[in-house]
């Protein structure tokens, strides 16, 4: 027979019964640490858009215009040396995000192994290149803040319940950040190669007005009719900014990325072909085509066809010399951010060539990535962008927005580090965008992927 002295009732009723009022007492205790748990959880999702205002909004306003001229081909080169601000800035956002996590570790999920492993090699190995960098102070410094900067993003990851709760703030950064960049019309004049916009270089704020775009067709696609009208507002103006600052590349990007996610999804749900399977299946004929597969016809042509200059405006001549550089140090590379930029060591500060002496980096991601990291950080870098996919492949299937949204970000990263270098260089948006993507593949919140 059970012993009914024990009876199986939950603790918070039994406390109740045995301390009488104290019970009430009780109740309104569990009452306010779930308001305070609502409140950090609100504040985490929140983390990510603060980064996003931060490299859209806060460090152009303040310190861009200090850092980078808007014409390489005059004046020397200003090193973009960490401002006060981001010493500020960066630390204060990995501590917050300590704090968040202590504050409610028994409700986080948690991270997968293999992708955790995975992001630990890559980070790790970069680090590791300091031993054999030509500016090793240089590479863990920059390695340093990327390194806050995907600690700052996680306690989002680990709390949010939906995609949804991170992005949606997100959306109304980049709409605040296009209403400042229309406004700036009015005051910033246009230069020789296009307006800039609030940003150093006509580039940026093309590249910063895609990405508005593209979560503006996100918008589009949320319930909330305000979120909708906000969207349908903004498509109209990122045109506009994208046209004056003569960025043909972001525009094409902006109109081609959320269409080849669009299809992507379809062949998703129609073909039940992964995106990952259908990236690499993709890729293969691209790459046979732009390599001169076909007699007559390579990316000199495409180049010819889109500016009318078969060299991709000078880069062809940046990409032999990054080529020939990658070739003596095939494996290990010279060094995370440890080639282009860091004054008389570098290699390129001796070509007499002035726009490759100049160059900030090698207008290719790829070829930067294998360059100072060698073979052995692309392929670990490749295999986390077939993470993301597989991430974004199953995001699709549980909210069709947010997967075409990101797939449309991972297309734009990919495509955009075909013409100039992105990924983990310089206070870029897009940098933001691949941190997010890095930890979103490997969360698992409450026994499932962050959907």
């Amino acid at each position: 027979m059970p012993d009914l002295r024990r009876a199986d009732v939950p603790r918070s009723q039994a406390a109740g019964c045995r301390r009488g009022a104290g019970g009430r007492h009780s109740m309104s205790e569990t009452i306010a640490h779930r308001i305070g748990y609502g409140y950090r959880r609100r504040l985490a999702t929140l983390l990510p858009a603060i980064d996003l205002a931060y490299f859209m909004l806060v460090w152009p306003l303040v310190y861009a215009r200090y850092y980078v001229p808007a014409d390489l081909s005059t004046g020397p080169i200003m090193e973009a040396q960490p401002g006060l601000l981001n010493r500020l800035f960066f630390p204060g956002m990995a501590a917050l995000s300590v704090i968040l996590l202590i504050a409610e570790r028994h409700r986080i999920g948690r991270f997968q192994l293999f992708g955790s492993c995975l992001l630990i090699a890559f980070f790790g190995y970069l680090g590791l290149t300091a031993a054999w960098a030509l500016a090793p102070a240089m590479t863990l410094t920059r390695l340093s803040l990327y390194i806050l900067l995907l600690i700052g993003l996680v306690p989002a990851l680990l709390l949010a319940d939906r995609m949804d709760d991170i992005l949606r703030p997100m959306f109304w950064v980049t709409a605040v950040a296009v209403a400042v960049n229309v406004a700036s019309i009015a005051v910033v004049h246009t230069t020789s190669i296009g307006f800039p916009g609030i940003y150093s270089h006509k580039n940026t704020l093309g590249a910063n007005a895609a990405i508005a775009g593209l979560f503006a067709i996100y918008a589009l696609t949320r319930a909330d009719h305000r979120v909708r009208v906000a969207g349908f507002l903004c498509l109209p103006a990122v045109v506009g900014l994208l046209l004056i600052s003569q960025s043909k590349t972001s525009l094409g990007m902006m109109v081609l990325a959320p269409a080849t996610a669009l299809f992507a999804a379809g062949v998703r749900r129609r073909l039940r072909i992964a995106l990952p399977i259908l990236m690499v299946v993709l890729t293969i004929p691209a790459a046979f085509l732009l390599g001169g597969g076909v007699p007559g016809f390579d990316y000199r042509d495409v180049s010819l066809l889109v500016s009318g200059d078969p060299t991709f405006t000078g880069r062809t001549e940046i990409w032999k010399f990054t080529a020939a550089h990658i070739a003596e140090r095939p494996l290990t590379g010279w060094g995370f951010q440890s080639f282009w930029g860091i004054g008389p060591a570098s290699p390129a500060a001796r070509m007499t060539d002035t726009f490759i002496a100049r160059t900030p980096h090698s207008h290719n991601g790829y070829l930067d990535m294998a360059l100072e990291g060698g073979m052995i950080a692309l392929s670990l870098f490749l295999m986390i962008v077939l993470m993301i996919a597989w991430w974004i492949d199953r995001l699709v299937d549980r909210d069709a927005g947010a997967g075409i949204l990101m797939t449309s970000c991972l297309l734009y990263t990919l495509w955009q580090n075909l013409l100039e270098t992105d990924w983990l260089h310089g206070m870029t948006t897009s940098n933001v965008l691949l941190m997010l993507m890095m930890l979103s593949a490997v969360t698992i919140r409450q026994g499932r992927a962050l959907t």
